[in-house]
């Protein structure tokens, strides 16, 4: 679970990279930028329930 943890940080990581470049932000079409978008929302959604899934095994 950790190692999963691990990659979808490095994911979103990639993902806030694209989406703070302003090249690729101000050349991109829109469906793309909104596929960025929900690839983050996701990524960080996720991200939160491994987070939560780990603590809540640790303290059991």
């Amino acid at each position: 679970m950790e190692a999963e943890l691990k990659h979808k940080e490095g994911f979103l990581q990639g993902v806030l990279k694209k989406l703070g470049n302003e090249k690729f932000v101000n050349n991109a079409p829109a469906a793309v930028l909104e596929m960025e978008r929900k690839k983050q929302a996701d990524a960080e959604s996720i991200i939160k329930s491994l987070k939560e899934s780990i603590a809540a095994l640790k303290k059991a």
